[in-house]
């Protein structure tokens, strides 16, 4: 379909842009502004769908102390939920939406996936546009990703740390945080689909961890710990394995990150406690995620011990 020029804005009366000879307000006029509502609809649902999800978190408390324990790796007890935001920046939203979205429940599903039952069954009650996208955020989980591009006004262009896919995040708030470098913890959810592109708006789905950009390559490093310790049982296990069972992990790198300046030698400790704790060498992890290791962390070969024929004999 052919498309008007960007800059030029097409009269009501002007030639449709897509060459049919009819009036632009008889043909695509209608279509685009029909697209433009529902695109406002789903921002709004976006908005109001959220809250129900956590509302709905809040009543199921007897599933929190083990959820609560692995997100925080034990650092908190139980107790000490009301007070996490005062402890960690927005704590207690944090996990309440990766509850919400990566803890699988008694039953097996995440609270979102039993919500879409729910839904259907009519005992969930949302309107039809935030039914389409509880339908789409059912394989949403917590991920890192790198800011790449501020769009002034816009949003944010981020990139998967854990992969190569990129995302346009409509998100104005959180730009003006951000710098490009640095790192979001969270959960993208998509929403809206803009007029003639191929796919959706993004947006921070509740609450998401703030790193700065000096983290991105180890917080990669721990992660692929965890990949390589599930490779030993199941060699073909991919990111989004590791996400869809142990997504807590990365929560448990952000919690052990210095609150105050930027600390490297905290991150290198981290990286070497994991191996330690998974009982992993820099070799094995190597070896499990398929590469080599760089050159100047091969292990030294042992130098050959000297025999009785090698020894040197007296003159």
């Amino acid at each position: 379909m052919a498309k008007p020029a960007k800059n030029k804005k097409l009269g009501r009366n002007d030639p449709c842009h897509c060459g049919s000879g009819r009036k632009y307000k008889d043909c695509h006029l209608i279509i685009e502004e029909a697209a433009r509502s529902e695109q406002l609809l789903l921002r709004q649902a976006q908005d109001s769908l959220l809250p129900k999800i956590i509302e709905a978190a809040q009543s199921v408390p007897e599933q929190f102390p083990e959820a609560f324990a692995r997100f925080w790796q034990n650092k908190y007890p139980f107790e000490q939920m009301s007070d996490l935001d005062a402890v960690e920046d927005r704590g207690a939203e944090r996990f309440l939406t990766w509850f919400a979205f990566d803890f699988h429940m008694n039953n097996g599903r995440t609270l979102v996936e039993q919500l879409n039952i729910a839904a259907d069954e009519g005992s969930f009650e949302v309107d039809p546009y935030e039914r389409r996208l509880l339908e789409q955020w059912r394989t949403v989980r917590l991920r890192p990703y790198i800011v790449a591009e501020i769009r002034k006004g816009k949003g944010m262009l981020l990139r998967d740390l854990l992969g190569e896919q990129e995302f346009d995040v409509t998100d104005y708030n959180a730009a003006k945080r951000l710098e490009v470098g640095e790192v979001v913890v969270g959960h993208l959810t998509p929403a809206d689909t803009p007029l003639d592109a191929p796919v959706p708006n993004y947006y921070l789905g509740g609450a998401a961890a703030h790193l700065t950009n000096d983290t991105p390559q180890k917080l990669v490093e721990f992660a692929e710990l965890h990949l390589a310790d599930m490779r030993r049982e199941r060699p073909d296990v991919t990111w989004s394995d590791l996400l869809e069972e142990r997504s807590e992990v990365l929560n448990h790198f952000v919690i052990a990150l210095p609150r105050e300046a930027p600390d490297p030698s905290v991150m290198e400790r981290l990286v070497s406690d994991g191996r330690i704790a998974l009982q992993l060498t820099k070799e094995s992890v190597a070896s499990l995620l398929g590469r080599m290791l760089p050159k100047d962390e091969e292990p030294e070969e042992p130098e050959a011990e000297k025999t009785d024929d090698s020894e040197e004999k007296p003159a």
